[in-house]
Formats: C-alpha cells, structure tokens, sequence
C-alpha cells in the first residue's frame, strides 16, 4: 500500500511538473478569452514570462470556458510588499493585481506552489489622472487629448487624493447615464457605485472594479472623489447637485458632521488620525489630535 502511495505522488508531480500554465488578463498579448490564454511552458523547472503594462491577471493549468479555467486557477494576493517575494498559491478563482501599472516578470515553479512578481516600472507619484468616464462620452475610448482633458477631474490643493469634477452641460450626466471614475488604463483608478441607481441607491463608498453607477435623473454639480492611500482600496464619492463651481458650494453648518477614516469605514468617535468628515454635501478631509 505504501507503494501506490508513492507512485501516486510521483504521478501527480509528474503531472503538475507538465502542466501548461495559461494566463488572462489586462496586459500586453493577454485579453479575457479563456479558451485562447498566453500560453506558458516550463523551462528549466519553473515558468516565467514578462508581461508589459500589465494591471489585471488570472492563471490556470487549464483553458476553454470560464468553468474550465476558474475550475483549475491558482490564485495569491500580490502587493507592493510582496514584490521579490515567492507568495503561496492556492487553487481558488479570482483576478490578482498589480501593485501599479507597469512591465512585470512572473515566475512560477514547475509544481506550481508560489507565484513571484517583479518589476522594473518606478511607483508612479502621489497625483492621479482620474476622469469621468461613461455612456456621456463613450468611455473616453476613443477620445482624443482635447476631449479626454474636457472630462478629467482636479485635485483639490491642500486635499491629499481628493478631486472634483463640475458637471455642467455640455458636460453634464442625463438621466440613464452609467458612468465610472477612472484612469485612462483602468488602472490604479477605476471605481464604480455597484450598479446603484443616484440619488435613491447612492452610498459614498465606492470599491474598485465595482459596476457603473447610473443616474436615476439629471446631474448637473459637484463630485468629488476621496481615494484611499493603500492601492485600490475603497473610495469615498459625492455627488452634489449644485450648479454652482467648486468654490462656491453651499455648506448647512447645522448638518451633523460624519466621519470616515481613511478606507471608507465610519467611525463613531474619531480620535488621533486623519479623516474624512461629511457635512451634508461638504466632503473634507480633518486632522483629529
């Protein structure tokens, strides 16, 4: 008995040691096509490939339909904190992430247990480029500089990761509108409501890679968008319908003040920190010592 045992681990490593690697994602040469992944062979006992301007990823030792490839995906978390570093894969569906747009190097042993993820693409700087993008104006797909410029939101000074846009028309969103915030790579930036409905579904924390938000009437305002400090964390999104420009939107100082700390959760009693405080359609951000 010990020695079918034994033959039947040898068979397995034998498979997993053949096994194709197969990868999806946003990335140059890769699409979301899982019965026609990049294909990866094992080369000296591991398998490694560069990808270019990769963002999103999922692999596999199988490829066909989503049910197939998810069946057979092999998963880890990679984060900033991650790179150089083997991190443990286990067989479970879900997309990985870069830490930030950029060329990377994966490296996977034959066996298939760690994922390595390295690059040479610096950090890209504290400010954004973050845009309004939607059914209003065909995503900003095929949009040219002059156009994309017309729908880019501006930091607010003094405001770490807080931006606003003036929707006004032509620059405005009708009632039917599904609309994100976004980078022009669906990148670093890309959040959506959830499929909520403005102004009866809305709530102020916005995940990445959620659905489009819709408008359930006509907008013309102020949003504004908090972004986390840790990479795609959640964000915190109003939409204020005021025509009136960013200097100049009214504020109820008799609205009850509410706090959020930095990922979008509220706190009761915020102590020692910075936040984010709303004050009816005022959203800023406090240093409470």
């Amino acid at each position: 008995m010990k020695k079918l045992y034994t033959l039947a681990a040898v068979a397995a490593l034998a498979f997993s040691a053949n096994a194709q690697l197969y990868i999806c994602g946003n990335g140059e040469g890769l699409g979301w096509a899982p019965e026609a992944p990049m294909e990866v062979q094992a080369v000296d006992g591991k398998y490694t490939v560069t990808i270019n301007n990769l963002v999103q990823f999922k692999m596999s030792t199988a490829k066909g339909d989503w049910d197939t490839f998810n069946a057979a995906a092999l998963s880890c978390i990679p984060t900033k904190e991650t790179l150089g570093q083997a991190m443990p894969l286990t067989q479970v569906e879900g997309d990985m992430y870069t830490p930030w747009k950029g060329d990377y190097t994966l490296v996977v042993p034959a066996d298939l247990s760690t994922l390595t993820l390295t690059t040479n693409t610096p950090e890209p700087g504290p400010e954004k480029n973050v845009y309004l993008r939607g059914t209003m104006n065909g995503w900003l797909n095929d949009a040219d500089d002059a156009m994309k410029a017309e729908w880019k939101f501006a930091p607010v000074e003094g405001e770490a990761n807080t931006y606003t846009f003036s929707c006004a028309a032509p620059h405005n969103l009708p009632v039917g509108t599904s609309f994100k915030i976004a980078d022009l790579d669906w990148a670093d930036v890309n959040y959506g409501a959830g499929g909520a409905v403005f102004p009866d579904e809305f709530g102020g924390e916005w995940n990445y890679n959620a659905s489009d938000a819709t408008m359930g009437a006509d907008f013309e305002g102020v949003i504004t968008i908090v972004l986390p400090t840790e990479a795609r964390g959640a964000a915190y999104v109003t939409l204020n319908p005021e025509s009136a420009g960013v200097g100049n939107v009214a504020v109820d100082n008799n609205e009850p003040k509410e706090y959020f700390n930095l990922q979008g959760v509220r706190v009761e009693n915020p102590a020692n920190g910075l936040f984010i405080v709303r004050q009816g359609d005022k959203v800023s951000k406090v240093l409470v010592k």
